[in-house]
């Protein structure tokens, strides 16, 4: 994969933003903030939204607030194809050479995931993000996982969970297939001992279908006879019931018919009553017109009040505004002196404020420089101390090489004396009883032999006291060596003193460039000049507030006076009316009233008469048509009572109640008979179908366990063929973890080698079992000896995690074609970032595309392509600053 181009907009600080890539090492470069790892994580969403792993809601907590749609468009070249992606908050779209192939966000990922890079090999691998340089070899648990889904390990494990699985499976499957297939002969004696009661019921029903349909028959003949019986009786109780009910309803009506007559005898007599009221209420007619007309009259001496005030408050607020409205030209004279005074601190608050960053910047540096040398007061050391220590450090080294030499010297001598010596005693072994030498083969006298023997064993003698005397001396030595190496435990601290010496060094040789007495005198003024402008910018800010309110004024001030001009002619109208009706005040008025009021509660207690007259003449109207609507139900019913004497009488001829009951015994005792016969009949039926299910059952079951013990022939052969499958993959496995670890070890080694100028020799990485837990272990190689990551000072461990890195995507992905790097230099000194330059130049050029982010300019020399990022106003811009070769 290699990414062409990629167009934001309104995500993060980008409110639009086209970024354009080359083959090659492309370099986004730009201040901290200024939206250089924004476009990084673009593409990665742009990619990716849509995995299960993925944050929900990403969208929109990464769009710009209220600056419209977010939409994100990648396109890249794979395969030799061309695609691109389009994301936005509304759709999702992927096209493969203009094609349209995926629609749905998780489908764009899944496709994604399977055709160009899992996600956990861009994440692992191809994408090293800012600030996680370090974390992978500082944090074991962060290495141990990425090492396991790089070097593929948990793929084989989830292999051999899944075989251990599918073994499990088949296991229990066999086992209930063998439970099964026991039972093959039980089955079988079922089946035949069912098929004979099956035979049995059959005849069973026969016998009790004849007996049914013989009892069937007899019961209808009764039932027939029985049903004529219970009619007439039923009728005669309900002719009887009839009678009793109407007799009821006539007493009932009766009693109904005399409340009605009594009720209209008394809405008669206050119906009269009620007329002699409803003439004095005419008589009052024309009294209450006169008052009701007065009291609206009245009522205009509230509003004339209400006017009059309102008026008093409307003339008070236009004064108040003519007095406001006069401040106007002082408040527009101020308002420039305070803008001129706003420009003239403005260029001071600009000029201090470079001073200002300056003195910020000497302050840290005093804190650093403070920090480095408490460091070196709490190990003991002064500059000079420290270069004394280390020049005997120097010394000791020397020292404990030509030890170590000398050592081996003796050792060798001491080695060699002792195969002189045992050749010696051999050869007085080979000596003892013989008569002619073994050696040179000459025959050996008596005293010779005894000469040669003395000789023989004085040369021994001299060897065991030389080896005496050169064990002695490798004592010494041992010593010695010990000694020194005791002085060299020391080396890694001292080490570190210089580093932090040396940064002493450098912090006091910038302090000495920056005047921090002059600096701090700016940046009190700076503060000052500060709190004043702001002072100023609140003054304004009122003054202008003020003079949009007095602007506000005039309008104000034209619609009080139109408002004044509405109440005059409203009280000029109300004097008017006044006059009108006769009267001079409104004192004549009320005196007016007070005389009418007696006449005008005696109106008041009379208005309701009217009403209760009709409500008593409908209530009299009614009585009398429900009292002869009465007598007409009392007629009917009469009447009706004589119809039902003479159907009763009719229904009793001929009926007896012994008759009906010895009908009716002879009629259930054969429906009993029957319902037995019936039931007996359903039992049978019931019980046949019970056997012919139990037999089908049956039958189903024998076919069941002749196809378990075909399947169980089959799952014998799977068991075997799955195992071997395992012991496979686990072999595989350690296989490809060892070769894998070996291959990711040479090539940390060699980068991290080349970044330290062969300071430290290489890595290693292997499997240590510690507290019961196995895991892989990092070990650094420095002097011919193995040391831990926390011997490396701090820039040190930052070079380790980015050679590690590069070491796993170098590994991972055999025809890389892209890496992304995300600010790989923060806390490098100087000399390493040089040799990332160089890296970069020589090693990263295998790779056909690389696109690093970082605010360091010093890699604009490696790269090919440099795109500059810069922020304004909270708003990311994209241009290119240089192309190279490619």
């Amino acid at each position: 994969m290699r990414v062409r181009r990629i167009e934001i907009q309104n995500f993060r600080a980008h409110k639009k933003s086209i970024v354009e890539f080359s083959d090659g090492i492309n370099l986004i470069v730009g201040q901290n903030g200024a939206g250089k790892s924004s476009i990084l994580e673009a593409i990665f969403a742009t990619l990716y939204l849509g995995h299960p792993s993925f944050p929900r809601g990403y969208l929109k907590a990464n769009t710009r607030v209220g600056k419209g749609e977010l939409s994100l468009t990648l396109e890249f070249e794979h395969g030799g194809k061309v695609y691109q992606i389009t994301r936005t908050t509304k759709k999702n779209e992927l096209l493969e050479d203009g094609r349209l192939i995926a629609e749905k966000s998780s489908d764009i990922a899944r496709w994604v995931e399977r055709n160009v890079y899992p996600l956990q090999v861009y994440t692992n691998a191809l994408y090293i993000r800012q600030g996680e340089i370090e974390g992978i070899i500082t944090n074991r648990e962060v290495m141990e996982k990425v090492l396991r889904k790089v070097l593929g390990i948990e793929d084989y494990e989830n292999a051999e969970r899944n075989a251990a699985d599918v073994m499990r499976e088949l296991r229990r499957r066999k086992e209930s297939l063998l439970k099964l297939i026991e039972r093959k002969k039980e089955t079988e004696e079922s089946l035949a001992g069912a098929e004979r009661r099956f035979g049995e019921t059959l005849r069973k029903i026969s016998e009790l279908r004849k007996e049914e349909r013989k009892l069937s028959s007899e019961v209808e003949r009764l039932e027939k006879l029985y049903g004529e019986l219970r009619e007439r009786k039923e009728l005669i109780g309900e002719l009887e019931k009839r009678k009793a009910l109407t007799e009821k309803s006539i007493a009932s009506e009766m009693r109904l018919l005399e409340e009605h007559g009594k009720r209209i005898g008394e809405l008669e007599k206050e119906l009269g009553e009620l007329e002699k009221a409803l003439k004095r209420l005419e008589e009052l007619k024309p009294v209450e017109k006169e008052y009701e007309e007065l009291k609206k009259l009245l009522s205009l001496k509230d509003e004339l009040s209400r006017i009059d005030v309102k008026t008093s408050a409307l003339r008070e607020k236009l004064r108040g505004i003519d007095e406001r409205l006069e401040r106007e030209k002082e408040l527009r004279k101020k308002l420039e002196e305070l803008e001129k005074e706003e420009s003239s601190a403005r260029k001071e608050y600009e000029r201090l404020k470079e001073r200002h960053r300056l003195y910020q910047r000497a302050l840290r540096l005093v804190e650093e420089a403070k920090r480095y040398r408490k460091e070196l007061e709490r190990a003991g050391h002064t500059i000079e101390t420290l270069e004394e220590e280390l020049r005997k450090l120097e010394k000791a080294k020397e020292d404990l090489e030509l030890i170590r030499e000398e050592a081996t010297g003796i050792r060798e001598r001491i080695a060699s004396l002792r195969g002189k010596k045992a050749e010696l005693k051999g050869n007085i072994e080979r000596l003892e009883g013989a008569k002619i030498c073994p050696l040179c083969r000459r025959p050996i006298g008596e005293h010779e032999g005894d000469e040669i023997f003395r000789e023989y064993e004085t040369e021994i003698s001299r060897i065991d006291g030389e080896i005496r005397k050169l064990e002695r001396e490798l004592e010494k030595l041992s010593e010695r060596e010990r000694e020194l190496k005791k002085i060299l435990s020391g080396e890694a601290k001292l080490i570190r003193l210089k580093k932090t010496a040396e940064l002493l060094a450098e912090v006091e040789e910038k302090l000495k460039e920056l005047n921090i007495d002059e600096l701090e005198r700016d940046a009190l003024l700076f503060e000052e000049t500060k709190e004043r402008l702001i002072g100023i910018k609140k003054e304004i800010r009122s003054l202008k507030s003020q003079l949009e309110e007095l602007e506000g004024l005039r309008g104000e001030r034209e619609r009080v006076e139109n408002q004044l001009k509405e109440l005059e002619e409203r009280r000029s109208n109300l004097l008017k009316r006044l006059r009108k009706g006769g009267f001079v005040s409104f004192d004549e008025v009320e005196n007016r009233l007070k005389e009418l009021e007696p006449a005008h509660r005696e109106f008041l207690s009379l208005r309701g008469v009217p009403e209760r007259a009709r409500t008593i003449e409908k209530r009299l109207e009614t009585e009398r048509r429900k009292a002869e609507e009465a007598e007409k139900r009392i007629a009917g019913l009469k009447e009706k009572l004589k119809e039902i004497e003479r159907e009763l009488e009719r229904a009793r001829e001929g009926f007896s109640e012994e008759d009906f009951r010895r009908a009716e015994k002879d009629y259930v005792e054969a429906s009993k008979a029957l319902e037995r016969t019936r039931a007996e009949l359903e039992g049978a039926k019931e019980l046949r179908n019970e056997v012919a299910r139990l037999i089908d059952e049956l039958r189903a079951k024998l076919g069941e366990i002749r196809e378990a013990e075909k399947e169980l022939e089959l799952v014998e052969r799977a068991l075997a063929d799955v195992t071997a499958f395992r012991e496979k993959v686990a072999r595989l496995k350690a296989e490809e973890e060892l070769r894998g670890l070996e291959e990711v070890q040479k090539l940390a080694g060699e980068l991290f080698s080349e970044m330290t100028e062969g300071k430290y020799q290489g890595v290693k990485l292997r499997r240590e079992k510690k507290y019961g837990k196995e895991r892989i272990e990092l070990r650094i190689l420095y002097a011919g000896n193995e040391v831990g990551i926390e011997f490396l000072s701090g820039g040190e461990r930052i070079a380790l995690g980015l050679a590690f890195r590069l070491a796993l995507s170098l590994y991972k992905v055999r025809n890389l074609e892209l890496l992304i790097l995300d600010e790989p230099t923060p806390f490098l000194d100087e000399e390493r970032r040089k040799k990332l330059v160089e890296i970069i130049s020589s090693q990263l050029r295998k790779i056909p595309q690389v696109i690093i982010v970082s605010h360091d300019e010093e890699l604009k020399d490696a790269a090919d392509y440099v795109i500059r990022v810069t922020n304004a106003g909270g708003e990311s811009r994209v241009e290119v600053e240089s192309i190279g070769a490619y």
